[in-house]
Protein backbone atom coordinates (compact mmCIF):
# COMPACT_ATOMS: atom_id res chain seq x y z
CA UNK A 1 0.00 0.00 0.00
CA UNK A 2 1.36 3.60 -1.01
CA UNK A 3 0.69 6.01 1.78
CA UNK A 4 1.66 9.06 -0.06
CA UNK A 5 3.70 10.42 -2.76
CA UNK A 6 7.14 12.71 -2.95
CA UNK A 7 7.39 14.83 -5.74
CA UNK A 8 11.44 14.97 -6.57
CA UNK A 9 12.60 17.43 -9.29
CA UNK A 10 16.43 18.00 -10.32
CA UNK A 11 17.26 21.65 -11.20
CA UNK A 12 19.73 23.05 -13.41
CA UNK A 13 21.68 26.14 -10.97
CA UNK A 14 21.98 28.71 -14.09
CA UNK A 15 18.30 29.48 -14.52
CA UNK A 16 16.79 27.02 -12.21
CA UNK A 17 15.04 25.43 -14.68
CA UNK A 18 13.72 21.51 -13.75
CA UNK A 19 14.74 19.52 -16.00
CA UNK A 20 13.56 16.23 -14.74
CA UNK A 21 10.84 15.42 -12.56
CA UNK A 22 8.94 12.30 -10.97
CA UNK A 23 6.89 11.79 -8.44
CA UNK A 24 7.40 8.16 -6.18
CA UNK A 25 5.45 6.52 -3.42
CA UNK A 26 8.88 6.10 -1.33
CA UNK A 27 9.08 6.26 1.99
CA UNK A 28 12.49 7.46 2.00
CA UNK A 29 14.08 9.72 -1.29
CA UNK A 30 17.20 7.51 -1.31
CA UNK A 31 15.48 5.10 -3.65
CA UNK A 32 14.52 7.04 -6.09
CA UNK A 33 18.15 8.43 -6.97
CA UNK A 34 19.06 6.23 -9.76
CA UNK A 35 15.45 6.61 -11.41
CA UNK A 36 15.79 10.33 -11.82
CA UNK A 37 19.31 10.17 -12.90
CA UNK A 38 18.56 7.82 -15.58
CA UNK A 39 15.71 10.14 -16.24
CA UNK A 40 17.79 13.16 -16.69
CA UNK A 41 20.11 11.15 -18.87
CA UNK A 42 17.34 10.25 -21.47
CA UNK A 43 15.93 13.73 -21.03
CA UNK A 44 19.77 15.12 -22.71
CA UNK A 45 19.61 12.57 -25.49
CA UNK A 46 16.00 13.37 -26.36
CA UNK A 47 17.63 17.26 -26.83
CA UNK A 48 21.05 15.94 -28.06
CA UNK A 49 21.97 12.52 -29.03
CA UNK A 50 24.60 10.81 -27.76
CA UNK A 51 25.92 13.64 -24.81
CA UNK A 52 26.66 12.11 -21.36
CA UNK A 53 25.04 14.52 -19.13
CA UNK A 54 25.69 13.04 -16.03
CA UNK A 55 29.69 13.27 -17.07
CA UNK A 56 29.30 16.48 -18.06
CA UNK A 57 28.22 18.32 -14.62
CA UNK A 58 28.05 18.04 -11.26
CA UNK A 59 25.20 16.67 -9.22
CA UNK A 60 24.26 17.99 -5.51
CA UNK A 61 21.70 16.23 -3.62
CA UNK A 62 20.90 16.53 0.02
CA UNK A 63 21.13 13.88 2.69
CA UNK A 64 18.08 12.26 2.31
CA UNK A 65 19.60 10.69 -1.03
CA UNK A 66 22.68 9.39 0.74
CA UNK A 67 23.20 5.60 0.91
CA UNK A 68 25.59 3.06 0.73
CA UNK A 69 24.24 1.60 -2.77
CA UNK A 70 23.63 5.77 -4.04
CA UNK A 71 27.33 5.89 -3.11
CA UNK A 72 28.58 3.35 -5.30
CA UNK A 73 26.12 3.95 -7.79
CA UNK A 74 27.81 7.73 -8.12
CA UNK A 75 31.01 6.36 -8.48
CA UNK A 76 30.26 3.30 -10.97
CA UNK A 77 28.71 6.10 -13.34
CA UNK A 78 31.69 8.48 -13.07
CA UNK A 79 29.62 10.98 -11.73
CA UNK A 80 30.76 13.97 -10.25
CA UNK A 81 28.32 13.71 -7.46
CA UNK A 82 28.07 15.66 -3.67
CA UNK A 83 25.70 13.84 -1.69
CA UNK A 84 25.67 15.02 2.02
CA UNK A 85 25.22 12.65 4.87
CA UNK A 86 23.49 13.64 7.74
CA UNK A 87 26.29 14.40 10.03
CA UNK A 88 28.19 16.85 7.80
CA UNK A 89 27.33 19.95 9.34
CA UNK A 90 28.93 18.34 12.41
CA UNK A 91 32.10 18.11 10.54
CA UNK A 92 32.61 21.68 9.11
CA UNK A 93 33.31 24.09 11.49
CA UNK A 94 31.21 26.90 9.85
CA UNK A 95 28.55 25.79 11.76
CA UNK A 96 29.99 24.30 14.77
CA UNK A 97 30.97 28.23 15.25
CA UNK A 98 27.33 29.43 13.79
CA UNK A 99 25.23 30.92 16.75
CA UNK A 100 21.99 29.84 13.89
CA UNK A 101 23.53 26.07 14.45
CA UNK A 102 21.02 23.42 17.35
CA UNK A 103 21.00 24.64 20.67
CA UNK A 104 22.65 28.08 19.59
CA UNK A 105 19.49 29.29 17.26
CA UNK A 106 17.14 27.46 20.55
CA UNK A 107 19.29 30.25 22.37
CA UNK A 108 19.02 33.23 19.84
CA UNK A 109 14.99 32.53 19.93
CA UNK A 110 15.04 33.35 23.88
CA UNK A 111 16.97 36.22 23.39
CA UNK A 112 14.46 37.71 21.01
CA UNK A 113 11.77 36.82 23.26
CA UNK A 114 10.41 33.39 21.75
CA UNK A 115 9.14 30.33 23.16
CA UNK A 116 11.26 27.29 22.46
CA UNK A 117 8.83 24.23 23.05
CA UNK A 118 10.29 21.06 24.21
CA UNK A 119 8.88 18.57 21.92
CA UNK A 120 8.84 14.69 22.03
CA UNK A 121 11.94 12.89 21.46
CA UNK A 122 11.81 9.34 20.43
CA UNK A 123 12.35 7.92 24.20
CA UNK A 124 8.48 9.53 24.98
CA UNK A 125 7.47 7.07 22.09
CA UNK A 126 6.49 3.67 23.14
CA UNK A 127 8.04 1.26 20.61
CA UNK A 128 7.52 -2.37 20.59
CA UNK A 129 10.68 -3.88 18.77
CA UNK A 130 8.42 -7.81 18.79
CA UNK A 131 5.73 -6.35 16.79
CA UNK A 132 7.61 -3.44 15.19
CA UNK A 133 4.43 -1.15 16.31
CA UNK A 134 4.37 2.09 17.92
CA UNK A 135 2.09 4.47 19.84
CA UNK A 136 2.50 8.18 20.12
CA UNK A 137 2.61 10.06 23.50
CA UNK A 138 -0.94 10.37 23.31
CA UNK A 139 -1.28 6.60 22.98
CA UNK A 140 -2.54 6.71 19.65
CA UNK A 141 -0.92 3.88 17.15
CA UNK A 142 1.00 5.18 14.50
CA UNK A 143 2.06 3.31 11.14
CA UNK A 144 5.35 1.95 9.83
CA UNK A 145 6.42 4.25 7.22
CA UNK A 146 10.07 2.88 6.00
CA UNK A 147 12.63 -0.13 7.29
CA UNK A 148 16.27 -0.30 6.34
CA UNK A 149 19.55 1.66 6.13
CA UNK A 150 19.69 5.42 6.29
CA UNK A 151 23.99 5.38 5.53
CA UNK A 152 25.37 2.59 7.46
CA UNK A 153 22.45 2.46 10.13
CA UNK A 154 19.76 0.48 10.50
CA UNK A 155 16.44 1.68 11.15
CA UNK A 156 12.82 1.88 11.42
CA UNK A 157 10.16 5.00 11.17
CA UNK A 158 6.97 5.21 12.20
CA UNK A 159 4.07 8.14 11.25
CA UNK A 160 1.53 9.56 13.01
CA UNK A 161 -1.78 9.30 11.16
CA UNK A 162 -2.67 12.89 10.30
CA UNK A 163 -6.30 13.03 11.56
CA UNK A 164 -4.78 11.79 14.97
CA UNK A 165 -2.27 14.36 14.69
CA UNK A 166 -4.86 17.05 13.71
CA UNK A 167 -6.77 16.51 16.68
CA UNK A 168 -4.27 15.74 19.35
CA UNK A 169 -3.92 18.12 22.76
CA UNK A 170 -0.69 17.45 22.58
CA UNK A 171 0.49 18.58 19.42
CA UNK A 172 2.43 21.75 20.35
CA UNK A 173 4.53 19.33 21.95
CA UNK A 174 4.76 17.29 19.36
CA UNK A 175 4.66 18.80 15.66
CA UNK A 176 7.08 21.56 14.11
CA UNK A 177 4.12 23.10 13.30
CA UNK A 178 0.57 22.82 15.11
CA UNK A 179 -1.15 23.74 11.66
CA UNK A 180 1.16 21.10 9.62
CA UNK A 181 -0.22 18.60 7.20
CA UNK A 182 1.27 14.88 7.74
CA UNK A 183 1.65 13.47 10.89
CA UNK A 184 4.58 13.45 13.26
CA UNK A 185 7.44 11.05 12.50
CA UNK A 186 9.85 9.07 14.43
CA UNK A 187 12.58 6.80 13.77
CA UNK A 188 14.78 4.03 15.89
CA UNK A 189 18.12 2.70 15.26
CA UNK A 190 18.47 -1.04 15.21
CA UNK A 191 21.43 -2.69 16.09
CA UNK A 192 25.10 -1.62 15.95
CA UNK A 193 25.80 1.18 13.36
CA UNK A 194 27.42 -0.94 10.31
CA UNK A 195 31.24 -0.24 9.60
CA UNK A 196 31.62 2.48 6.81
CA UNK A 197 32.04 1.63 3.32
CA UNK A 198 35.12 2.82 0.97
CA UNK A 199 32.57 4.53 -1.00
CA UNK A 200 30.51 6.28 1.98
CA UNK A 201 33.88 7.68 3.19
CA UNK A 202 35.11 8.61 -0.26
CA UNK A 203 31.68 10.86 -0.40
CA UNK A 204 32.86 12.35 3.34
CA UNK A 205 36.41 13.19 2.34
CA UNK A 206 35.30 14.90 -0.98
CA UNK A 207 32.18 16.95 0.61
CA UNK A 208 34.29 17.63 3.69
CA UNK A 209 36.80 19.34 1.88
CA UNK A 210 36.90 22.73 0.96
CA UNK A 211 35.79 22.96 -3.11
CA UNK A 212 33.59 19.96 -1.74
CA UNK A 213 31.97 22.39 0.77
CA UNK A 214 31.84 25.81 -2.01
CA UNK A 215 30.00 23.21 -4.65
CA UNK A 216 27.38 21.42 -2.28
CA UNK A 217 26.65 25.05 -1.01
CA UNK A 218 24.79 26.38 -4.30
CA UNK A 219 22.42 23.26 -4.23
CA UNK A 220 20.48 25.45 -1.11
CA UNK A 221 20.21 28.15 -3.40
CA UNK A 222 19.47 26.16 -6.72
CA UNK A 223 16.63 23.84 -5.44
CA UNK A 224 15.16 25.12 -2.98
CA UNK A 225 13.52 28.60 -4.12
CA UNK A 226 11.66 26.02 -7.16
CA UNK A 227 10.36 23.68 -4.71
CA UNK A 228 9.71 27.13 -1.92
CA UNK A 229 7.73 28.99 -5.53
CA UNK A 230 5.53 25.98 -6.28
CA UNK A 231 4.57 25.21 -2.86
CA UNK A 232 4.17 29.13 -1.41
CA UNK A 233 3.23 30.31 -4.91
CA UNK A 234 1.60 28.10 -6.74
CA UNK A 235 -0.62 26.12 -3.77
CA UNK A 236 0.51 22.61 -4.17
CA UNK A 237 1.35 21.65 -0.61
CA UNK A 238 -0.10 18.55 -1.23
CA UNK A 239 -0.97 16.22 -3.99
CA UNK A 240 -5.00 16.24 -4.67
CA UNK A 241 -5.12 13.21 -7.12
CA UNK A 242 -5.19 9.68 -6.27
CA UNK A 243 -2.93 6.91 -8.09
CA UNK A 244 0.60 6.97 -9.54
CA UNK A 245 -0.08 8.07 -12.86
CA UNK A 246 -2.73 11.03 -11.85
CA UNK A 247 -0.59 12.27 -9.03
CA UNK A 248 2.49 12.05 -11.07
CA UNK A 249 0.51 13.89 -13.85
CA UNK A 250 -0.11 16.39 -11.09
CA UNK A 251 3.37 16.96 -10.05
CA UNK A 252 4.61 17.48 -13.60
CA UNK A 253 2.17 19.65 -14.68
CA UNK A 254 3.07 22.48 -11.84
CA UNK A 255 6.90 21.74 -12.91
CA UNK A 256 5.84 22.70 -16.46
CA UNK A 257 3.94 25.90 -14.91
CA UNK A 258 7.21 26.39 -13.07
CA UNK A 259 9.68 26.64 -16.53
CA UNK A 260 6.88 27.85 -18.39
CA UNK A 261 7.38 31.12 -16.37
CA UNK A 262 11.38 30.66 -16.07
CA UNK A 263 11.69 31.28 -19.97
CA UNK A 264 9.25 33.81 -20.14
CA UNK A 265 11.63 35.77 -17.57
CA UNK A 266 14.96 34.60 -19.18
CA UNK A 267 14.40 34.77 -22.46
CA UNK A 268 14.75 31.89 -25.22
CA UNK A 269 17.82 31.00 -24.29
CA UNK A 270 19.96 27.53 -24.39
CA UNK A 271 19.83 25.26 -21.67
Amino acid sequence: MIQGYNGVAAVDNKHQIIVHAHAYGAGQEQHTLEPMLMGIHRQFRQIEPGSSILRETKITADSGFHSDANMKLIYRLGIDGYIADNQFRKRDPRFAESVTFKSAKAQRRKERGGQVAQRFTSADFDYDPLTETCRCPAGQPMWKRFKGLIGEQETISFQGYRQHCRDCSLKHQCLRRPNQQDGRQVSFALGERKPLSSFIEKMKQKIDSPMGRHIYSQRLGTVEPVFGNLESNKGLNRFTLRGKSKVNAQWLMYCMVHNLEKIATQGQQRY
